[in-house]
């Protein structure tokens, strides 16, 4: 197999389309951030929509720690069973595949299906940009109590995910208004023992909190808050975290998204503001 060693799914696995992926996966240029390819497969029954990741290697440092870590496309595949196992959305990965010389990473890939849903900015752009209709406001806010209980048994049951910003969390809303969480992007996720303290779980609130986001204001923001502590009310000591959280936050939009940190905050995190993120698309 060219030097690669792979984990599939023996129910839709094939030699078929192994050979395609591991053709695709060879034929890519090397790139320093991991490449996403859509792609669709028939098991002969209906055809499937799938994503193929490939991760290229690494340079600097990062060469000698490949040569003693799993690697991200096979700690993907793990994490993403175990959140399944645990009870949480994530895309079903079909396949993974890491290829070496003498222990060095050369190349990785997971494939997964497609899922049915849109990354958050883009639902809530959809769906939730305009504020003047009441029902969909009650869904949102409902939606936003739903995540924020969602990311607390997440974390209370030891996973702490790599990057926990809005565009990996998918969201896929049913005809009768049922809102399902995807996790994305699992590769850097981790499970730590329950019986360890520890706090790598504010750091996906601030990774979550970062970007401005259409329909969301600063009041859904403290709706969240108060929802993953499980308060009505905030102790002292829980609205002294509320500003520990506002601080880093600030923090994180001048270092990312270089705007200027100072001054009012909500403000700074309004979707339409001047200081929104430039990565979200607001042109549509």
């Amino acid at each position: 197999m060219g030097g690669w060693r792979l984990v599939v799914q023996p129910a839709v696995w094939s030699g078929e389309l192994q050979n395609r992926i591991l053709a695709l996966a060879d034929q890519q240029s090397w790139a320093q951030h991991p490449q996403t390819i859509p792609l669709s497969f028939s098991d002969g029954r209906r055809p499937i929509d799938l994503y193929l990741k490939i991760i290229h290697s690494s340079t600097g440092g990062a060469v000698w720690k490949n040569w003693f870590r799993r690697s991200k496309a096979l700690q993907a595949w793990r994490q993403g069973l175990a959140l399944s196992e645990a009870g949480f959305n994530v895309p079903i990965a079909l396949a993974a595949g890491t290829r070496r010389h003498f222990g060095a990473l050369r190349r990785g890939f997971i494939l997964t299906q497609k899922v049915e849903g849109e990354g958050a900015p883009e639902f809530l752009r959809e769906n939730y940009a305009d504020q003047r209709d009441k029902r969909r406001l009650k869904i949102k806010r409902t939606g936003i109590k739903q995540l924020a209980v969602t990311i607390r048994r997440f974390h209370d049951g030891g996973f702490v995910h790599g990057d926990l910003v809005a565009t990996n969390i998918f969201i896929h809303r049913s005809a009768d208004d049922q809102i399902d969480f995807y996790f994305m992007d699992n590769d850097r996720t981790r499970r730590y023992p329950l019986w360890l303290r520890q706090t790598l779980w504010k750091r996906n609130l601030i990774q979550l909190n970062r970007l401005p986001l259409p329909g969301i204001s600063l009041q859904d923001r403290m709706r969240f808050f108060c929802a993953d502590l499980g308060k009505t009310e905030l102790s002292a000591a829980e609205r002294q975290l509320a500003r520990w959280f506002e601080h880093k936050t600030r923090q994180r939009r001048k270092e990312c998204d270089h705007a200027d940190g100072a001054g009012d905050f909500r403000r700074l995190m309004r979707w339409s503001g001047d200081l929104a993120d430039p990565e979200v698309d607001r042109s549509q």
